[in-house]
């Protein structure tokens, strides 16, 4: 699952106490510049989770199966939101509630009051400028909002379901072809946060351009953590305390594979990258190879039972699809296995979800179904497994 918080509790409170003294390519890696962010319109139009979701009472949704996604044998995809304008990010409150960002910029609460697995409520939390690109909740129900140039922090939700206060604590991050996208707490409390490239293939003149970076949870002491990643796009801790980022490769002329990569810090990664445009000839090498103009974008650790054993401790990656519009490409759920060996980590990609329009998010629900943001449709899929 998205793991958007580990020991952050003892950070926030003094946070608080500050507060009161004062596409990227989206779907297509920079693949093709149409499906950037910025070229996308703004309007029309979360994994993160609060703890460990662990299997509870909710069974299959009280949704007729949806026919359009198909699935490995023994899963179902069931429309559990719809009408949404461009969804772009999941963060999982519990409790039948989750938080869904817009492109647009309004992230909604989507409330499952009943426990039949549907959200038939939704509650218009925050607005901010537009371009949405990751949300990341916390324990005292504040919502970490990533969008372009900025982080805004929305507090919990009054008992109308809006937003108690809103307070900017980032802005004026390098943005262009690609902005700052998913963010996510690690295990030191601190904030970690995707920033993508300016261009498609470029020397950058400002250093926090291509990196990931890492932050106080109050906004305070931002410093590169990581570099050459050129539209690094979600990232997600795993138990045992490692950092993961999907990466997304450049456009012609210099065209590379997407990335799932092991974040360390201090380390390169490779864009922009060396002459004949080989994506490997330097830096670190990708965990993955998540293949050409998929735009790899949302990326959840999935750490539960609900589904089969082979899936536990493997990824979810959403891929959104080229700018080309072949079909061929991406417009898919990927699931990725990592095995450690002394020569480094291994990887198996399969297919998991196909039919999909533009699936943007994904993320682990509390009862350990998969929830996925489709872009493309404007749905919010929830994904069981029933073994029959």
């Amino acid at each position: 699952m998205k793991r958007r918080l580990f020991a952050v509790a003892g950070l926030l409170a003094a946070v608080t106490v500050l507060a009161a003294c004062g596409g990227g390519e989206k779907g297509p890696s920079a693949t093709l510049a149409a499906a950037t962010p910025t070229s996308r319109p703004a309007t029309p139009v979360p994994t993160t989770s609060v703890g460990t979701p662990t299997p509870g009472p909710r069974g299959t949704p009280a949704a007729p199966p949806a026919p359009e996604v198909k699935l490995p044998a023994g899963f179902a995809a069931f429309v559990v939101a719809e009408n949404l304008s461009g969804p772009t990010s999941i963060a999982v409150e519990g409790k039948g509630k989750v938080y869904v960002s817009e492109l647009g910029g309004v992230v909604w609460r989507l409330r499952d009051d009943n426990g039949d697995g549907v959200f038939e409520a939704r509650d218009r939390f925050v607005e901010v400028a537009p371009s949405i690109d990751g949300i990341a909740l916390v324990p005292d129900g504040s919502l970490y909002v990533s969008h372009t140039g900025r982080v805004t922090v929305a507090s919990a939700a009054s008992a109308g379901g809006a937003a108690a206060s809103v307070r900017e604590i980032v802005s004026g991050l390098p943005n262009g072809r690609h902005q700052n996208n998913g963010l996510a707490f690690g295990p030191d409390g601190k904030l970690y946060l995707t920033n993508g490239s300016t261009c498609n293939d470029c020397q950058e003149s400002d250093p926090r351009s291509a990196t990931i970076l890492r932050l106080n949870p109050d906004g305070s002491n931002l410093e590169v953590f990581a570099h050459g990643l050129r539209n690094p796009y979600d990232l997600t801790f795993t138990p045992d305390g490692r950092l993961w980022a999907t990466d997304n490769g450049a456009d012609p002329p210099c065209a590379t594979i997407d990335e799932l990569n092991l974040i360390e810090e201090g380390k390169d990664y490779g864009w922009p990258y060396s002459p004949g445009c080989d994506a490997l000839a330097k830096g670190v090498k990708p965990v993955a190879n998540l293949g050409y103009f998929t735009s790899s974008d949302g990326l959840a650790y999935y750490d539960v039972d609900a589904f089969p054993a082979g899936y536990r401790g493997s990824f979810f990656v959403a891929q959104y699809g080229a700018n080309s519009g072949d079909p061929n490409i991406g417009k898919r759920v990927v699931n990725v296995k990592v095995r450690d060996t002394a020569q480094g980590p291994q990887d198996e990609v399969t297919d998991f979800a196909l039919g999909l329009d533009h699936p943007l998010d994904v993320a682990v629900d509390q009862d350990g179904s998969l929830l996925v943001a489709d872009f493309g449709s404007g749905k919010i899929y929830r994904i069981t497994y029933s073994g029959s």
